[in-house]
């Protein structure tokens, strides 16, 4: 097919000049798009990344409290609950019943963010039992055994293992060192799990 010759010279220019705006406003629009995904791809990516384990599906201590799934190995978990400076934590919680204590199952978690370091500081400041004896009232009821993951920077973490029981006996431990002081009504008000999660 041949086109039809425009009159005058100036028709070309037109067609030539729409094309070129249009040409322009498209490489334009891909140098944004292409500048807006380099940004998102470097923001998205963490220079120390914190790994997250899941919560066990079981709580596997036979007791309130003072089980955790492994010792840390962080700097100072021989001298006191919670060392250094976690950067988050995320509470798990296992209800049961102190009248069969042991394998309760998971029931839901919450992560905690904000708050952290005061709740670690808290419970940094516990004092350290260095013998086994201690006694506890008899009395049947619920019981909800916590383990609480605190995150470090670099992907290290440290487990903690404390409960809420209604004869206020339970251990706090995070596998090297434990506390017999209470604090699992604590716990459980300031951070109360989000079942299912």
């Amino acid at each position: 097919m041949i086109w039809p010759r425009p009159a005058n010279r100036s028709g070309v220019i037109d067609v030539f000049t729409g094309v070129k705006r249009h040409l322009g406003a498209g490489l334009a629009l891909t140098a944004v798009v292409l500048c807006s995904l380099a940004v998102l791809t470097s923001a998205s990516v963490s220079e120390t990344p914190t790994v997250r384990s899941a919560c066990p599906p079981q709580y596997g201590g036979g007791g309130a409290g003072g089980w955790v799934p492994a010792a840390s190995g962080i700097d100072g978990a021989g001298d006191t609950l919670v060392p250094g400076e976690p950067v988050a934590a995320t509470i798990c919680a296992y209800p049961g019943s102190n009248m069969k204590m042991g394998r309760e199952r998971f029931a839901g978690s919450r992560l905690l963010a904000d708050g952290v370091q005061r709740m670690a500081r808290d419970l940094s400041y516990l004092p350290i039992a260095r013998d086994d004896g201690w006694s506890c009232t008899m009395m049947g009821g619920p019981m909800i055994n916590y383990l609480i993951r605190f995150d470090y920077p670099g992907g290290k973490s440290l487990w903690l293992g404390s409960a809420e029981e209604v004869n206020s006996c339970a251990t706090t431990t995070n596998g090297t060192i434990k506390s017999r002081s209470y604090v699992g009504k604590t716990i459980t008000a300031a951070y109360p799990p989000e079942i299912g999660g």
